[in-house]
C-alpha cells in the first residue's frame, strides 16, 4: 500500500476519532474533520466516498489497532484457560491506554452505523472480528459452554467495558487483584 495514503488515512482518522470523542457524530461533519486533518475537504472525499463509509472505515481501524495489540503477544500454544484470560486482561489495558478508541468504540455501537454492519459481523462471523473467532474456538474445542457466541461475547466483553468505565469514572487504574477477579468470575461464569 502506499505509504503516502496510508498516512493521509491516518491522519484523517486520528482527526475525526479526536473530534468525535468532543463533538459526537453530528458535531463532527467532513468540513471540520477536513480542517482538523489538515487535508482539503475533497481529499477526504476521494478516500471515503461518505461520513458513514469513513466512520465504518475507522471502526474497522480501531478493530484492527485493538486485536493487533491484544493478541499479537498471545501465544497460540498455551492452554485456552490461559488465552482466555490474557487476552481480557490485554482488551481491558488497551482501552485504558487507548482512550480515543474506547470512546469512539462506545458510541459507535450505541450508533446507527454500528446497525448497518452488526448482523453481517454476527451471522458471517466476519473474518476481521478475531475475538468472535476466538470464543467460537473455545465452543467447538469444548472449552466454553456451547452458547451463542453473541451472548459469550456479551459476558467478555461487557464486563470489559464496565470495569474500564469505572476506572475512567474513579479516574483509577484496575489493580493486578481486581483483574485477576473479574477475568476469573468471567470464566467460571462460560466455562465448560
Amino acid at each position: 500500500m502506499n505509504i503516502q495514503l496510508t498516512e493521509k488515512k491516518e491522519q484523517i482518522f486520528f482527526s475525526t476519532l479526536k473530534l468525535i470523542n468532543i463533538h459526537g457524530f453530528h458535531g463532527s461533519p467532513m468540513s471540520k474533520i477536513a480542517k482538523d486533518a489538515d487535508v482539503a475537504v475533497g481529499s477526504i472525499y476521494h478516500y471515503f466516498p461518505s461520513k458513514e463509509d469513513l466512520i465504518i472505515e475507522l471502526y474497522w481501524y480501531c478493530k484492527e489497532k485493538l486485536n493487533a495489540h491484544v493478541f499479537s503477544s498471545v501465544d497460540s500454544t498455551l492452554p485456552y484457560e490461559t488465552r482466555f484470560k490474557q487476552i481480557w486482561r490485554h482488551l481491558v489495558l488497551y482501552y485504558l491506554d487507548h482512550l480515543d478508541h474506547f470512546g469512539f468504540l462506545e458510541q459507535f455501537y450505541g450508533s446507527p452505523f454500528y446497525e448497518g454492519i452488526r448482523t453481517n459481523i454476527i451471522k458471517q462471523k466476519s473474518e476481521r472480528n478475531v475475538l468472535l473467532h476466538f470464543l467460537d474456538e473455545g465452543v467447538k474445542s469444548k472449552h466454553l459452554k456451547d452458547l451463542n457466541v453473541r451472548l459469550l461475547i456479551s459476558a467478555y466483553l461487557g464486563v470489559a467495558i464496565s470495569l474500564v468505565r469505572g476506572c475512567l469514572y474513579e479516574k483509577s487504574q484496575p489493580t493486578e487483584y481486581e483483574l485477576d477477579t473479574m477475568v476469573d468470575i468471567i470464566w467460571n461464569g462460560v466455562k465448560k
